[in-house]
């Protein structure tokens, strides 16, 4: 009698490895900075603002490493540039570990931004693409769920190391992590492959796709002339800036306000357990109800979000305020890594896929970029953040109008260009 084997489609493994590689990379390593600010801030004697500048700098890397995302991808393929990002990532953990002074603390932030781009969302979303043909909402959705799942075990790890009582207890953390990553990361580059299939490159000819699917696309020559690609680009940017002035400094707004460091570390467990719903919810409902849909969702969220941060308070109300904010933040969140794949996806198609998806991340990048010092630059002159929470809750409702538009003007040319190819 003879035994069948059984065949696992390799893509699986594949699913699972971009899974670990984003608990890694967004979860581990990068969801919870706001619980190391007061330690670093504490014992380096700086400013909040010379901190936050620290995150500016990895968006400054990210912002022109993403630019040549594309080319790099395809002069020395995945597997190498994700051996580039998630060495960066660890090697970023171990030098601000070892920061006596802000500027080698900066350091550690150039090689956190390298890391990000080479083993971060873009990524992950490009490898899921090219092994997934359809359901990619679903699939990249799960993939970037793991974020907030390794941000929920990471701050339950790092949070009584960093607040036992030592001026240097955020070095513990900081090198436990980097630890637990280098392990992770040997599995992950002993699983990852190149694709099994060459990435559509809008050349052939492609049926209408249902939502979720990859379709044939617009030329990049094409691309750029069209004004909602620069419309785009423009409202992605200011999303980044929305969301990265407001979270950045969400966890001391709570600190001055006089909640308790204990439900401030249940608040950052419970919301990035929330954003791993988020991320899959987000990716599911887009495969269901479109991108029109599942994007005023997450603005929405954030618009929400923003107005109870202002009105936060030590109290049972504004506890209530300050949990329902956050997890309101959560599902804003996917607006600046799962949408920014599926709106080049759904705008622009295959044909221009890499290199539009390379500019929105820089676009984004700058955004997290500039927005990241702001709070914390107008905390330093007056003393208080809730005029920025209604500022940018304000600039929100704008940007949900704006995209209406893009949408309505990049439908007609998809419309125009499945006609053509049935």
């Amino acid at each position: 009698m003879q035994i069948k084997k059984v065949q696992i489609d390799y893509k699986w493994v594949i699913l699972i490895t971009c899974f670990l590689m984003e608990f890694v990379c967004l979860g581990l390593c990068s969801s919870n900075p706001g619980l190391y600010m007061a330690a670093v801030v504490e014992a380096l004697g700086i400013k909040r603002s010379a901190f936050s500048f620290g995150t500016s700098i990895r968006y400054i890397t990210q912002v022109i490493t993403a630019l040549y995302f594309g080319t790099l991808i395809q002069r020395f393929g995945i597997r190498k540039m994700a051996c580039v990002g998630l060495a960066s990532l660890v090697g970023s953990l171990f030098v601000r570990s070892a920061a006596t002074n802000i500027v080698q603390y900066y350091l550690g932030c150039i090689l956190w931004g390298l890391g990000i781009v080479f083993s971060g969302g873009t990524m992950a979303s490009t490898i899921v693409r090219r092994w997934f043909h359809k359901d990619i909402g679903k699939y990249t959705g799960i993939v970037m769920s793991a974020n907030g799942i390794g941000g929920a075990i990471g701050a339950q790890i790092i949070s009584p190391i960093i607040n036992n009582g030592e001026t240097f207890g955020y070095r513990k953390a900081y090198i436990l992590s980097g630890i637990i990553a280098l392990s992770i990361s040997i599995f992950i580059l002993l699983c990852l492959k190149e694709n099994a299939e060459k990435e559509n490159d809008g050349s052939g000819n492609q049926k209408k796709k249902p939502r979720g699917a990859a379709w044939v696309g617009i030329p990049y020559s094409e691309t750029r002339k069209k004004a909602y690609f620069y419309l785009t680009a423009a409202l992605v940017f200011l999303t980044g800036i929305s969301l990265q002035s407001i979270g950045s400094v969400s966890i001391m707004n709570m600190r001055d306000v006089g909640l308790s460091e204990e439900f401030i570390a249940t608040t950052a467990t419970v919301s990035s357990l929330m954003l791993t719903v988020a991320k899959f919810m987000v990716g599911y409902i887009y495969d269901k109800k479109g991108l029109k849909f599942t994007l005023l969702m997450c603005e929405l969220a954030a618009a929400l979000s923003f107005m109870l941060k202002a009105s936060r308070t030590n109290s049972t109300q504004g506890m209530v305020f300050a949990m329902t904010a956050v997890e309101l933040g959560r599902v804003a969140m996917p607006l600046e890594t799962v949408m920014i794949p599926l709106l080049s996806n759904d705008l622009f198609g295959s044909a221009s896929y890499t290199k539009v998806l390379g500019v929105f991340m820089a676009m984004n990048s700058l955004g997290l970029c500039l927005g990241s010092p702001l709070g914390d630059i107008y905390y330093d002159f007056f003393g208080t953040y809730a005029p920025c929470f209604w500022f940018f809750c304000g600039l929100m409702v704008v940007i949900i109008i704006a995209f209406r538009r893009v949408i309505s003007m990049a439908e007609k040319d998809k419309e125009a260009i499945l006609a053509k190819e049935e």
